[in-house]
């Protein structure tokens, strides 16, 4: 598991009419969250990989499933890659790049400790090999933005050239 980055179990709590979940509780993860943004996907669309310097994200597939590639660019990366779906959360602070496919149609739904001002947005290719993500994908659906990212060696750089994270890891 990559430091920093949580992924939380979320218990559903059914009755007649359905099932809540908890998403959130400042008690157990203490953030000031600013915006909260919603995607969907198709089956097949990539995001990723992004990164930023500044904000955390906490994600949350509200429907459908996909396959996340998690890499820690604050020091020796460190790769995660897994399912996720409406039974699960994942917290991924500022170094921590981040991508996932939509294996079925999908919707995302993301508490950011920052307002998006595109400022710190940041990424590199999907595909780039010496980042080795095993996307369950070949020719993913991609925006031109992720088409035409930086390489991953540029992103590691940059990452490590602000200082993000230091002193973060054990």
């Amino acid at each position: 598991m990559i430091p920093g980055v949580e992924r939380r179990r979320l218990e559903p709590h059914p009755d007649d009419r359905g099932s809540l979940r908890e998403l959130w509780r400042s008690s157990t993860q203490p953030l000031s969250f600013r915006q909260a943004l919603v995607t969907t996907s198709k089956a097949g669309a990539l995001r990723g990989m992004h990164y930023h310097l500044r904000q955390t994200d906490l994600c949350y597939v509200s429907r459908g499933r996909v396959y996340m590639g998690l890499i820690d660019l604050r020091a020796d990366p460190v790769k995660d890659e897994f399912r996720l779906d409406e039974s699960e959360s994942v917290l991924i602070p500022a170094g921590v790049a981040h991508g996932y496919v939509a294996e079925v149609e999908a919707t995302m739904c993301y508490l950011l400790t920052e307002e998006v001002d595109g400022s710190d947005e940041f990424g590199f290719r999907w595909d780039d090999p010496i980042a080795g993500v095993r996307w369950p994908v070949a020719t993913p659906i991609l925006s031109p933005r992720d088409r035409n990212a930086a390489d991953f060696a540029s992103a590691l750089a940059a990452v490590r050239a602000a200082g993000v994270g230091v002193g973060a890891r054990a």
